[in-house]
């Protein structure tokens, strides 16, 4: 069979041959015929699998081969909002080897380039979906863009699950408006589930022929689940973290070590610069790459990557698309990707040619995770990656769209703007009453004019639509500032600022955890002091991580339960051995998921699964575990609430992919779940939406969500800050407008699943889905995932099933920390791990047995010195005796009870006073010794709000 490439015209394969490319991919094969022969074509490949060149190549035979007109003849549009670079450079490259002008239009684009642009078009202009917009109805340029005869859309799966896409189908139309003849459209997409929805996005009332190859690549993943070593130990001491996070960064470590370049993703901005943090400190060659860097800082250390002067890059999804980056031979993922699609993209980086095989680690952080992290490699591997759920119908894309439309034209029949808009598949059924709602919003507001059935442009329409060309939120940042240094340290959002910031959370960023003291509501900013405290810490960072599907924790759950079927037919290490080899995971991983099924079943307790939904009471905690995804089961917490709340007892509930935690207002007994069960599942499908409904008018944050809509509607400043009183009044404000029903609209497509939680209920009603409640003295080990995250219950800190290793882990921990100890005689100090301590240290200069163990922030001169004036007889002034005092009482511990003593004051919570109470005890051995300093932490955690933060002690 002869090459496709003979189909094309000489100078096209002249300049294959330059680049050294003698035989097509598959997509290449498979895309050119048809898209010489003039057809719409979507065209679904992995990455590297060549799809630019596919689209690109018989677009430039036509031309090359038929009458060149005047104006721009190929419209290539890419969504990202920084433009690729290597993009940009093989399009020049076959712009200069054809003789065809290659321009580039985009936000940054100059205005001497743009004047240039509009005197003397390119026969191909690159641009966004955004610029699109802006160039629609500039008088200049769109004389020229009636002679595009090709579009082409990169990436489109980037865009087809966003209001960009439903923004970009209208712009298709009315590009075609505008057009003499309407262009071939040609769509490009990484590989995706459902590809004919994302065809018909691109196509409008066109038919798409729908090509999805598969790729001459093999890809290669594995879960690893670091656990710790003596190294850790240490480890930990020096980077300030726990010796289990301390494993994985040595980890991450060792393979970027045995690697050439590594791409090591997270699933966050926030993961990013803590994992980074501390790698850098571990390897100076590992930088950081996230949307929130500039684009000059990002473009230099791509390219520090690409010379091969860095070993790896910690990024989140600004490096996951087709940026050419350098020889990739390694990408890790840290913790799940929590979706198929974002695991193949990301991997597939990795080895970016086609016949070299991409490998892929996922480093998974707890059991749960690895579970999730091998679910999401089992559907890879199957090949059944997530659809894309498109916005229909969104209000505020079309109050936008029909402002462009008067200025596209002047003057639009309401009937003609109709049916153009409705042309787009996201519009395709919009109401006639939804669109002459919007119409008249529009001219109340003056953003049109509207004359019987005809619509006209107003000055104030233009000025709302180009300050509205993005459908992208234009997030306001709020800075963190060191209260004591006055330095910045980080930004966070909207989304932050008006929901979680509180005066005394703890949050993390940058690696570290810091106390808000101020929230200066005036000028916009954050006030914080370090903390010491890292419970209850959240991220500094808004709504990153990307939702778990339902496919993904059906399948989850599902393996948890072969694996108990297992664990019942076969030995415990048999099992284990075998499903490492199968599931792609080091043994590590599945013993961890092993001990949690177990641990769960040895309670009684029955496992969820899809077709089993557990409710489990303990203490005033309602967990139900449902492992139906992210918006499942959100959805179904905010139907529960108003249920709950009809009887007085919920106090607030939170939900992950896998469960739904309600805290409710007193201690529940059998009696109540058994109620509970009826109350929340024993309804249909109509009274679950009415209740639904319910919720998100009472109790959601409307008015966050609502404040970006409104900016899109022109009603709001883009941009501009809203208290929290502000917020809510928008509620009111906009309550019979399209802005409040599009903010209902987006809530329901972006946050929620209500279609699938319906589903839930009346398949509980049918008897398909068991239900079963248990009371239990003890959190199971599911429940813990959540109630750890979100409970304030001291037990939680110590399960009763891991008492042992936890003993064990404590013990290997607390002798890993380095110490530095002061001889309160003559000053000497030194600094060593705790242990390699003798069981009674003494001083090396005087021999002296009075040794203190200093806290961190003590410096020993000082002590040393008001010990010195101490003697002397000289006043100590403030809280210096206090000081020496306690530094007294510690030198007395270690004195009398030497290194074990040294040991006990290292523990979070414990002072000398609690310290003499559990040296004094008598231990017949050592793991009591440790319990007992357990116990001190765990109450010490329990009551620390009443408790003194210097020498935590209790206050009067």
């Amino acid at each position: 069979m002869a090459s496709v490439f003979q189909m094309l015209h000489p100078l096209i394969r002249r300049g294959l041959k330059r680049l050294g490319i003698g035989e097509p991919t598959p997509p290449q094969r498979a895309a050119i015929p048809p898209i010489l022969r003039g057809e719409n074509l979507l065209l679904v490949a992995p990455t590297a699998s060549g799809k630019t060149e596919a689209a690109l190549l018989p677009i430039l035979h036509r031309l090359l081969t038929s009458r060149r007109r005047e104006g721009v003849g190929i419209l290539y549009i890419t969504p990202l909002r920084a433009l690729n670079r290597d993009l940009y450079e093989r399009l020049i490259f076959w712009g200069d080897h054809l003789g065809i002008e290659v321009g580039v239009r985009h936000g940054d684009t100059g205005r001497g380039e743009r004047r240039r642009q509009a005197a003397k078009p390119p026969e191909m202009l690159i641009t966004t979906p955004e610029t699109l917009q802006a160039i629609l109805p500039h008088r200049g340029m769109r004389r020229h863009l009636r002679a595009v005869r090709w579009v082409v859309v990169d990436e489109i799966h980037e865009l087809a699950s966003t209001k960009r896409g439903a923004q970009l189908a209208v712009a298709l139309e009315r590009l075609e408006a505008l057009t003499e003849t309407p262009p071939q459209r040609i769509g490009l997409s990484a590989t995706i589930g459902k590809p004919r929805e994302v065809a018909r996005l691109l196509g409008g009332r066109h038919g798409v022929t729908v090509v999805v190859t598969e790729a001459e690549k093999p890809y290669r993943y594995r879960v690893e689940y670091p656990t710790p070593g003596d190294e850790d130990f240490d480890l930990a001491d020096d980077l300030e973290t726990t010796p289990r996070a301390a494993s994985r960064l040595r980890r991450i470590r060792e393979l970027v070590e045995g690697h050439r370049s590594t791409l090591i993703f997270v699933q966050g901005r926030g993961q990013a610069e803590t994992l980074g943090n501390r790698l850098w400190r571990l390897d100076p060659l590992i930088e950081v790459h996230h949307g929130s860097l500039s684009r000059e800082a990002r473009h230099d250390i791509e390219d520090r990557f690409k010379r091969g002067e860095l070993r790896a890059i910690v990024c989140t999804s600004t490096l996951q698309l087709g940026i050419d980056i350098g020889h990739v031979d390694l990408t890790i993922q840290f913790m799940s990707p929590r979706r198929v699609s974002t695991l193949i993209q990301r991997v597939g980086r990795s080895r970016h040619r086609l016949g070299l095989r991409s490998e892929g680690v996922i480093i998974a952080a707890y059991s749960e995770d690895a579970l999730e992290s091998i679910a999401i490699i089992r559907r890879a591997e199957r090949g059944e990656l997530e659809g894309c759920r498109m916005h229909r119908n969104p209000l505020d894309v079309l109050a936008h769209q029909v402002v462009g439309l008067t200025l596209d034209f002047e003057e639009v029949d309401a009937d003609e703007a109709y049916r153009l808009i409705r042309g787009a598949y996201p519009f395709r059924g919009l109401s006639q009453r939804d669109f002459d709602d919007v119409v008249n919003f529009l001219s109340g507001r003056g953003l049109i004019e509207v004359r019987g059935r005809r619509l006209r442009m107003t000055r104030r329409g233009r000025r709302y639509y180009y300050e509205n060309l993005s459908m992208i939120p234009d997030e306001r940042r709020y800075p963190f500032i060191n209260a004591v240094t006055d330095r910045v340290i980080g930004t966070v959002g909207d989304e932050f600022w008006t929901l979680r910031a509180r005066v005394g959370l703890n949050v993390i960023l940058r690696g570290r955890v810091w106390r808000i003291i101020h929230i200066d509501e005036e000028g916009g900013a954050l006030y914080v002091v370090p903390s010491q405290d890292p419970l209850g810490a959240l991220p500094g960072w808004d709504g990153e991580l990307i939702d778990v599907p339902r496919e993904v924790a059906e399948e989850a759950a599902e393996l948890r339960e072969r694996i108990a079927l297992e664990l019942r037919r076969h030995p415990r290490e048999e099992v284990i051995e075998r499903l490492s080899g199968e599931l792609s995971a080091d043994v590590e991983a599945i013993r961890a998921i092993v001990d949690e099924v177990e641990a769960h079943l040895n309670l009684g307790l029955p496992l969820p699964t899809a077709r089993r939904i557990l409710l489990e009471a303990y203490e005033k905690y309602l967990i139900i575990h449902a492992p139906y995804g992210e918006r499942i089961n959100r959805t179904l917490g905010c139907i529960f609430d108003p249920i709950l709340s009809e009887h007085d007892l919920i106090y607030t509930w939170w939900n992950d992919p896998y469960r739904i935690l309600i805290e409710a207002t007193r201690r529940l007994d059998e009696y109540d779940l058994k109620e509970i069960a009826g109350w929340l599942f024993d309804i249909d499908a109509e009274e679950a939406e009415r209740w639904l409904w319910e919720y998100l008018e009472a109790r959601f944050p409307i008015g966050y969500k609502m404040k970006s809509i409104a900016e899109r509607f022109g009603v709001i400043p883009r941009g501009k800050t809203l208290g929290h009183k502000a917020l809510e009044e928008l509620h009111h404000r906009y309550r019979d407008t399209p802005i409040y029903r599009e903010t209902l609209r987006e809530a329901l497509k972006e946050k929620l699943d209500l279609e699938g939680a319906k589903e839930i209920i009346e398949a509980v009603s049918r008897g398909e889905i068991e239900l079963t409640w248990r009371r239990v003295r003890e959190p199971s080990p599911l429940a813990r995932h959540i109630l750890e995250k979100y409970a304030d219950i001291e037990e939680l800190m110590a399960p009763i099933y891991a008492v042992p290793n936890l003993i064990e882990y404590m013990k290997r921990s607390l002798e890993a920390r380095r110490v530095r100890l002061l001889c309160l005689e003559c000053g000497w100090n030194t600094e060593s791990r705790v242990r390699e301590l003798e069981d009674r240290p003494r001083c090396r200069r005087c021999g002296s047995g009075l040794l203190t163990p200093l806290e961190k922030h003590e410096d020993p001169e000082r002590l040393h010195s008001l010990m010195e004036r101490w003697r002397r007889g000289e006043q100590l002034l403030g809280d210096e005796e206090e000081l020496l005092r306690e530094a007294r009482r510690r030198a007395d511990l270690t004195l009398s009870y030497g290194r074990r003593a040294i040991i006990a004051l290292q523990v979070h919570g414990v002072g000398p006073i609690t310290a003499y109470r559990i040296l004094s005890k008598m231990h017949r051995d050592e793991e009591e010794f440790y319990k007992d300093l357990l116990k001190a932490k765990i109450q010490y955690l329990r009551t620390r709000p009443y408790w003194d933060e210097n020498d935590r002690r209790p206050r009067d």
